[in-house]
């Protein structure tokens, strides 16, 4: 009866409020004040564009693709997008897994698409042709292209490279696309016109843009033109390519 009478009591009640109220905005100012201590801490938040699924390299970006997470300023990488925009309808160049915040680098200019868009600054995509007996390949895979020529150049190897550490850009069912740099292509071109044409696949990564080293001096001397880092300038029997 009286517990009746002091749940009915407008004092109880107010002291009820009261304390509640006082608890709740001690609850609330704790919290705000550690957003606070964070923001200081880590930045402001900021909208980032993020993959939602595995993106491949090539391929192009579709809405449903990526989505925009508010990320503190500390954790946003240099380059990050911004808005979805910016990213919908260009190429991937590597390949983003779940979650990854999608950076300028990581896409291809605007107006590139498919083997163009992953070609590296400089560089140019030759199609070298494979078969059963060449070594499985997968775009993002290092290789050497040696090139054969039967006879070889008097004074030297049958065997040489004429572009090393090229990054597989694309794989077909009778050819991949390596990308050389412009001089490669021509050497790449000449050794498929006039000889056999090898891939070897390697660890190197080749900075892009710079040449591979000059072969050591010879204790022969060499004709002009027939040094790895040139087509031979004799004649060679012409020969399929594989």
């Amino acid at each position: 009866m009286r517990l009746r009478r002091l749940a009915r009591s407008p004092l109880v009640y107010w002291v009820a409020v009261v304390t509640l109220a006082l608890f709740t905005a001690t609850t609330v100012s704790r919290l705000v004040g550690r957003a606070g201590a964070e923001a200081a801490r880590f930045g402001r938040l900021r909208p980032v564009v993020t993959a939602t699924a595995p993106i491949e390299a090539g391929a192009v970006v579709r809405p449903g693709d990526i989505g925009v997470r508010s990320v503190p300023a500390a954790f946003v990488p240099d380059g990050a997008l911004r808005t979805a925009s910016a990213a919908v309808g260009r190429t991937v160049v590597v390949p983003l897994f779940r979650g990854a915040a999608v950076v300028t680098a990581n896409l291809a200019p605007d107006g590139l698409s498919g083997v163009a868009a992953l070609l590296p600054a400089g560089t140019r995509a030759v199609a070298v042709p494979t078969g059963a007996e060449s070594v499985p390949l997968r775009r993002g895979d290092r290789v050497d292209v040696l090139a054969t020529f039967d006879p070889p150049p008097p004074g030297e190897e049958p065997t040489f490279p004429v572009a090393e550490a090229a990054l597989v850009v694309d794989v077909g069912a009778e050819a991949a696309a390596v990308a050389v740099t412009p001089d490669e292509a021509k050497r790449i071109a000449y050794a498929l016109a006039a000889g056999l044409v090898t891939l070897v696949v390697t660890v190197e990564v080749r900075p892009v843009g710079q040449a591979p080293p000059p072969p050591p001096a010879p204790d022969r001397p060499r004709r002009e033109g027939t040094s790895p880092s040139a087509p031979p300038s004799g004649p060679a029997t012409p020969r399929q390519a594989r």
